[in-house]
């Protein structure tokens, strides 16, 4: 795991504030302790009497117009594994709460409606006094499950998550006050004796590692689900399954303390976030989570969000691409003060699947200022020419570029990448080792990696690398990138372009690595392409050209380095850009060569 500047505690106390920060907003809908958002797809409408009245369908649309769940805030049942039988308060699917499903196994339904229902008599002396909650009572007393398959909407609601309410009452059942108090007072009670159960001892209370506070704490922490690659039922980011990770004599997850109600706050936070498409984006392997701690930075996330994921490499996505050339163009001229807070502080978690566990692949912390700044070094040392017009150059363009398919793109370099780019830090040599080799193989230099091979030779190898091209550069290596493009284009004009195969085809890659090896012979395959070049005139510029270049170029070296690889096909793209930006602008000096 690795950090920047600390800025209030790791991402668990960060996840708190932003917990806390969402249930100061009434219209967050975060789930308080003891509850949790569930997905809800039917209603079972009761009398007052307990007699059932209908099973109302309370799904959404989705804008392709099927009916999708409504999340709603449930008591929460704390997860169930396995073929436990393990009821849930006021809610659950229809095999709990109706006595049948939609697996083909009436006595195991059975089985779960008779702990469903014994659960809430068990509340009814405590809930005498709640219309709602006896009219539940009465009705599961009174329900008989084989009447479940009667039902009109049965084939649409087998199986399906449902809660109840009263005919011609506002809500459900379970967000009477009364209800959630009662609840919430036996959840509580519940978890303390599971422990007591499972320990054979009381639960434990001593100092959290993220208040300081001495506090009932928390053995074991609520599951985190959404994270690509990790078990489907949730997983944990503290953890403790094996003795030899555990010492002091504590077990499991008071080895790492944290409070029970901090434990239920920032796993709630997370979870919140991996459901939310706006703060939540996929790089590599890594799933990515933003946040800010401030509600006038939100829109920074999606800005975030765009730089991450780019645009779709088959379809342009303009509202995408315009999102982020605007934000990157607002920054450039300092206005983002005008649309944020940029001193909020700003975080970015990577979480990577182990097993039944998460790794914290990345955890960023800085002010939403400090991000742009870094971002904005980054979007200038990938500044080049032959750009104009182009998408910016999200992360995941950039990894295109590494690979023939992105399949075999390393799961690990995205989060590199983009570890490198919002710390400020070095680029992985890898991510410029990849691009130089697709190079080597295909012999395609466009402006994408150009800049990229740009943005590390600034970063990595503190190299002067221009913009555009520097006809008075001093390395060696970029006057025999010149040269080499000087040498393709002669060639290309002796022979209007109608060649099987160029220099470039042939010994592109050589001519990089050791250009001793190479231009020897080019130069003397240059005097005859000059020969044939038609007018004169083009012939006596072209020679020009070759004098200039030739002129600073002291030796043919053996060897060149990587970082000097990098900067001949830079060279030789300054060229070629040079090239073609004549021909568009000077059409009489291109006629007159």
């Amino acid at each position: 795991m690795s950090t920047t500047t600390a800025s209030g505690g790791g991402p668990l106390a960060a996840l708190i504030r932003y917990y806390d920060r969402l249930r100061e907003d009434s219209k967050s809908g975060i789930a308080e302790y003891g509850f949790s958002q569930e997905k809800v797809h039917f209603a079972i409408v009761l009398e007052t009497d307990g007699s059932f009245v209908a099973l109302e369908d309370v799904r959404e649309t989705n804008e392709k117009g099927k009916p999708i769940f409504r999340p709603l805030i449930v008591p929460d049942g704390g997860g169930r594994s396995g073929t436990s039988v393990q009821p849930n308060f006021c809610w659950d699917n229809t095999g709990y709460a109706l006595g049948r499903d939609n697996k083909g196994k009436p006595a195991r339904s059975k089985e779960l409606f008779e702990a469903f229902r014994d659960l809430h008599l068990s509340f009814r002396d405590e809930l005498e006094g709640d219309k709602g909650f006896a009219a539940v009572c009465s009705f599961l007393e009174a329900w008989k499950p084989a009447q479940a398959e009667k039902l009109p909407n049965w084939e649409d609601a087998a199986g399906m998550n449902v809660v109840f309410k009263l005919r011609g009452k506002p809500g459900y059942v379970h967000q009477s006050a009364v209800v959630r108090k009662a609840w919430l007072k036996r959840a509580t009670t519940s978890k303390a004796d599971a422990v007591e159960e499972k320990d054979n001892e009381p639960p434990q209370r001593g100092f959290s590692l993220i208040s300081g506070q001495v506090d009932e704490l928390a053995r074991l922490h609520p599951l985190i689900g959404g994270v690509a690659g990790a078990n489907t039922m949730g997983a944990a980011i503290v953890s403790f399954n094996l003795d030899a990770f555990e010492s002091y004599g504590k077990s499991q997850s008071y080895n790492a303390p944290v409070s029970v109600q901090e434990a239920f706050r920032y796993t709630t936070a997370l979870n919140r976030l991996l459901s939310d498409d706006s703060h939540r984006e996929r790089i590599g392997d890594a799933t990515v989570v933003f946040w800010t701690d401030s509600p006038a930075a939100e829109e920074t996330c999606l800005w975030f969000k765009s730089l991450l994921a780019g645009a779709p490499q088959a379809t342009e996505d303009a509202q995408t691409v315009d999102q982020l050339r605007n934000f990157l163009q607002a920054t450039r001229d300092g206005r983002l003060s005008d649309v944020s807070d940029p001193q909020a502080p700003f975080y970015i978690l990577g979480l990577s699947p182990n097993a039944s566990r998460l790794n914290v692949r990345f955890w960023l912390v800085a002010t939403v200022q400090q991000f742009v700044d870094r971002l904005l070094r980054h979007d200038r040392e990938l500044e080049i020419v032959g750009r104009e017009g182009e998408p910016p150059l999200s992360i995941r363009r950039i990894l295109w570029e590494t690979a023939r398919e992105p399949k075999d793109i390393p799961p690990q370099l995205a989060g590199e990448v983009a570890r490198s780019i919002f710390g400020g830090w070095p680029y992985p040599q890898f991510l410029f080792n990849a691009i130089v080799r697709r190079i080597r193989a295909d012999s395609e230099l466009n402006p994408r990696r150009a800049a990229v091979i740009k943005a590390f030779l600034i970063r990595n190898s503190q190299l002067e690398v221009p913009v555009s091209l520097d006809p008075q550069h001093t390395d060696q290596a970029y006057q025999l990138g010149r040269l080499f493009a000087a040498l393709e284009k002669t060639q290309e004009d002796s022979t209007d372009g109608k060649l099987n195969a160029t220099i470039k085809d042939r010994y592109f890659s050589a001519a990089g690595a050791t250009p001793a090896s190479v231009f020897p012979l080019l130069l003397k395959l240059h005097r005859h392409h000059l020969a044939k070049l038609d007018p004169p005139g083009r012939r006596i510029n072209r020679e020009k050209l070759m004098t200039e270049i030739m002129s600073n170029i002291r030796h043919f070296p053996a060897f060149m380095s990587l970082e000097k690889q990098g900067l001949f096909y830079i060279a030789y793209y300054h060229q070629r850009q040079e090239f073609f930006t004549k021909k568009e602008t000077t059409s009489q000096e291109t006629n007159n060569e």
